[in-house]
């Protein structure tokens, strides 16, 4: 089977402020998403864009890692997008360092596959092409997960990123939405909770929303209410726990076509991975891990019917 993931590659340049510590690690998307989809045994398809100052060590690490970095995702005339993450005990602030020329159409062509991860990172992935391609992922049926968050983020000349207030847009609809508590509020106009996750499942017709906050993940399908709460998990660095999340959602909902199954598994991961203690992609859990934790929240999670 088969996973795309449309995004930017990153290289993030993490620092705590709290312990005085700086690194620099391959992110976004395309690393976090893609490299739990190899663990469920999926071949990773990047639809991404990187400049000509991705190195060499990069590209072998990921290819390493089954995935692949091609000649066609080299932007010539722009660098590779650049985030500094500066982690702080319950948050994070964002930075924009350089940022890749942004994908068009013919980044699709020829692309197949089983299950579509569409997470960009800033407005790489134009809304107008975002639409144009629900039409015609309609006509296949495919299985495509979308988180906005890329389209939800503003910066100022000096890159410092913040939240748009409202967003003008109609979001195409998809078979699964991921949201978190501040995108609920900006598609929502300031709601939150039970309440905006049940204006957005039903306005933008997906039959999967998923919903971060809090340390619980919500999933509303059909009639039906899950959530899995996770424990506070004290760590160097939470970046990428999000792509872990709709990845592992994703690919074991296509796998196993379940969805308790699969928020599960999407509850496990980031589990599994914030248990790590590490940062950056060494953060990427083992699947016996992610199973085991999998597991004990399907004997656990709490549902109701809407």
């Amino acid at each position: 089977m088969k996973a795309a993931i449309v995004s930017h590659t990153v290289i993030d340049h993490i620092q705590d402020e709290h312990r005085n510590t700086i690194a620099d690690s391959l992110g976004g998307p395309t690393c976090y998403s893609g490299l739990i989809a190899k663990k469920f045994g999926f071949d990773v398809i990047p639809v991404t864009k990187v400049g000509n100052d991705f190195s060499v060590n990069n590209k072998r690490l990921l290819q390493e890692n089954g995935i692949e970095i091609k000649h066609s995702h080299i932007a010539e005339n722009s660098p590779t997008t650049r985030f500094l993450i500066t982690v702080k005990k319950d948050n994070r602030d964002l930075f924009l360092r350089s940022k890749c020329e942004p994908l068009r159409s013919e980044d699709f062509y020829g692309v197949n596959a089983d299950c579509w991860i569409m997470s960009p990172v800033l407005d790489e992935l134009p809304v107008d092409l975002l639409a144009h391609f629900a039409k015609d992922i309609k006509e296949n049926d495919d299985f495509v997960l979308l988180d906005p968050q890329g389209y939800f983020r503003l910066t100022d000349q000096y890159g410092n990123i913040r939240s748009v207030m409202n967003f003008e847009y109609d979001l195409p609809s998809f078979t699964a939405l991921k949201v978190s508590q501040n995108d609920q509020r900006i598609l929502t106009s300031g709601l939150e909770g039970e309440q905006a996750m049940r204006l957005i499942h039903s306005s933008k017709r997906i039959k999967f929303l998923i919903s971060t906050q809090n340390y619980r993940i919500d999933l509303l399908y059909d009639e039906m209410h899950y959530w899995v709460n996770i424990p506070y998990i004290e760590t160097l660095d939470s970046t990428g726990a999000g792509d872990i999340l709709s990845s592992a959602f994703a690919c074991a909902y296509v796998k196993e076509k379940d969805p308790l199954w699969a928020v599960c598994f999407g509850a496990g991961a980031i589990r599994a991975a914030l248990e790590t203690r590490l940062a950056g992609l060494n953060k990427v859990p083992s699947k016996s891990k992610i199973e085991h934790c999998a597991s004990y929240y399907y004997n656990t999670v709490s549902f109701k019917i809407m």
